[in-house]
């Protein structure tokens, strides 16, 4: 079952945050709302967004129950005309607050849009320092729940880096015709998982060491890259790769993916493959899925969504069973959204699990401030 936190952890909360944004905030005139959403003061703006959710499962999943999905404020700041820092303090799954992310992202460089010879077609290029999402993939573009059409997270999504975020550089560009990011972080073993609850894990999994009761290691660092072809306005293909390597420079995890978007001003088209390789005690564990999902904006106001998820699990723990399993799953997710009005939708979702008794449905409210 996951968690419930209390009224009045989340009134602490909400007024912890209040208080912090606050003090960031330089002294200089009364907060103002600014286009698109939020507040601003002397440079620094506040937004945030947070999503309440009602859960209906059977017996195999734990009991229902009404939850905080995600709940978090955002902090940014232009330092000057190329340089942007930002913050994200969240509260998760776990019921503590943390900071999400903590960023200096420099634009190197950006084309003005003045005619000049630009064989490779650069619009802009820049690096980032801190913590921060890493770009693996399609989905972290889908973290927020604000930004996801669906309640629940793709299930190889789920299994395999789980939400990626991260300490460490990137470096990103964008041509007319493509857009990539290279990065170096600490490693799969220290991402925080501020989305979604901890999944049960073999024992004795040590970050960047080994203890007494098992040779299993995580890595300490890890790179990887992502290259998306951009075939034209509605269309781009993506490949992704990332390595994980040891204290002992051992390599250690491996991630694959490819995926694909294709839109429309109503359709939306995306599916993604990932391959996910660890090393264990007992031998190599790889375990593999992907996910298609097709979202229908009806108006300004109605969305229906379908999401295909095929995952191989190969023995490993799955999420959310808690449970090793052998088999491959297929799950099916429909749902439909009603935009209320700008930042705010309300969404539900019936997720069918083939050959298990562990369908679920979700009512959620979410809002982006």
């Amino acid at each position: 079952m996951l968690p419930q936190a209390g009224n009045h952890r989340i009134a602490n909360i909400l007024f912890g945050i209040a208080v912090f944004a606050l003090a960031m905030a330089p002294c200089g005139p009364a907060w103002a709302q600014f286009a698109g959403g939020g507040l601003s003061s002397n440079g620094v703006s506040v937004s945030g967004y947070f999503d309440v959710q009602a859960v209906g499962r059977n017996a195999e999943l734990g009991k229902n129950d009404f939850q905080i999905g995600q709940l978090a404020v955002e902090l940014s700041s232009d330092l000057s005309r190329r340089v942007t820092a930002g913050m994200e303090i969240a509260y998760g799954f776990d019921e503590n607050v943390a900071i999400d992310e903590a960023f200096v992202d420099w634009n190197v460089y950006q084309w003005d849009g003045k005619p000049r010879v630009n064989p490779l077609g650069t619009i802009s290029a820049g690096f980032m320092a801190g913590q921060f999402d890493v770009p693996f993939g399609l989905d972290w573009r889908s973290y927020r729940s604000v930004d996801r059409p669906l309640v629940s997270m793709p299930t190889v999504i789920a299994n395999t880096h789980r939400g990626w975020n991260d300490l460490g550089v990137e470096f990103h560009g964008e041509q007319t015709w493509a857009n990539w990011s290279v990065f170096a972080v600490n490693g799969f073993g220290t991402s925080k998982t501020l989305r979604m609850p901890e999944r049960a894990a073999p024992t004795g999994l040590v970050a960047g060491g080994n203890d007494a009761a098992s040779d299993d290691v995580f890595p300490t660092e890890a790179y990887g890259a992502r290259f998306g072809l951009v075939v034209n306005e509605h269309i781009e293909f993506g490949t992704s790769f990332a390595a994980g390597y040891t204290d002992n420079n051992e390599q250690d995890e491996r991630l694959f993916g490819f995926d694909l978007t294709g839109r429309t001003d109503e359709f939306e088209l995306k599916g993604e493959f990932i391959s996910h390789e660890r090393h264990r005690v007992g031998g190599k564990e790889t375990v593999f899925g992907f996910y298609a999902q097709g979202m229908y904006s009806v108006d300004e106001h109605w969305f229906g969504v379908v999401r295909q998820d095929v995952f191989n699990a190969d023995g490993a723990v799955v999420w959310p069973q808690n449970v090793a399993m052998t088999n491959t799953l297929l799950s099916t997710s429909a749902g439909a959204g009603y935009r209320v009005g700008p930042g705010a939708q309300v969404r539900v979702e019936y997720q069918l699990t083939d050959g298990a008794n562990n369908d679920t449905v979700f009512l959620q409210t979410a809002v982006g401030f």
